[in-house]
């Protein structure tokens, strides 16, 4: 079972650490990690990017409670429901050396695709949820049933789960624009397949809103169909899927 990786193991402190030790912390590693003085420069400053989000979530009280709550949610998702070798996982030693700070990561075409269900396009810089809204990340897969929202319900689904803590420690997530949303396409990998990058975004929708309403008659909002790519306009009241993008 992997272990959900937190604020708190990317700068190695504890979760009761004050204020004191989390700056300490963070001041040692971005030495330790300075792209200056690092051979892989891009290496050195995705990591000084993940050390300097962990510090100024946990150095914001009201974003720190808000982790700490993501933290239990994911804590309670992964545990086990058989506890057949429990004594012995109490009884296994610590590792002899802590991980680097940062997360499990593959490079997948243009995308950093990380293993807390978040990928950065490494061309547009725009980081998106590798999961749709009414799924949940875990194990790599997007598990259960996304939901559909009419555009209106879509934009207000984004603003109550930022007031809500957000996802990843992060609470600036947002709807895409189209064009933000094109910038998904792709040509399929197989006959018939999506013109998504499926190995970056497992058992996506088909049909996601953009943040673009349509400025033609009739109004409404823009989506994009990725059975086929094409982007589309279409009355705000029908029912499409959200996938959330940041930066």
């Amino acid at each position: 079972m992997s272990k959900i990786r937190t604020h708190y193991d990317n700068l190695k402190v504890a979760r009761n650490a004050p204020d004191v030790v989390i700056k300490a912390a963070h001041k040692a590693l971005l030495q330790l990690h300075h792209p200056d003085k690092s051979v892989d420069k891009e290496k050195a400053e995705r990591i000084t990017r993940i050390l300097n989000d962990a510090r100024d979530v946990l150095l914001d009280p009201v974003k720190r409670k808000q982790h700490d709550h993501w933290i239990k949610e994911q804590e309670a998702l992964e545990k086990p429901t058989h506890h057949h070798h429990k004594s012995h996982e109490r009884t296994k030693p610590a590792p002899a050396h802590e991980p680097e700070p940062e997360l499990a990561e593959r490079r997948i075409d243009k995308y950093t695709a990380y293993s807390n269900g978040i990928a950065l396009d490494t061309e547009t810089r725009l980081q998106w949820c590798r999961f749709s809204l009414g799924q949940h990340w875990r194990k790599e897969r997007a598990q259960g049933e996304p939901k559909v929202f009419t555009w209106h319900e879509a934009l207000a689904a984004v603003k109550t789960l930022n007031a809500q803590g957000g996802f990843a420690g992060y609470q600036d997530w947002r709807l895409p624009t189209i064009q933000e949303l094109k910038s998904l396409i792709t040509k399929p990998k197989i006959t018939g397949g999506q013109h998504l990058a499926t190995e970056v975004f497992p058992d996506s929708p088909s049909w996601l809103w953009s943040a673009s309403p349509y400025a033609g008659y009739g109004g409404g909002a823009w989506y994009i169909n990725f059975d086929d790519g094409s982007a589309l306009s279409e009355s705000e009241n029908f029912h499409r899927a959200v996938r959330l993008v940041r930066g």
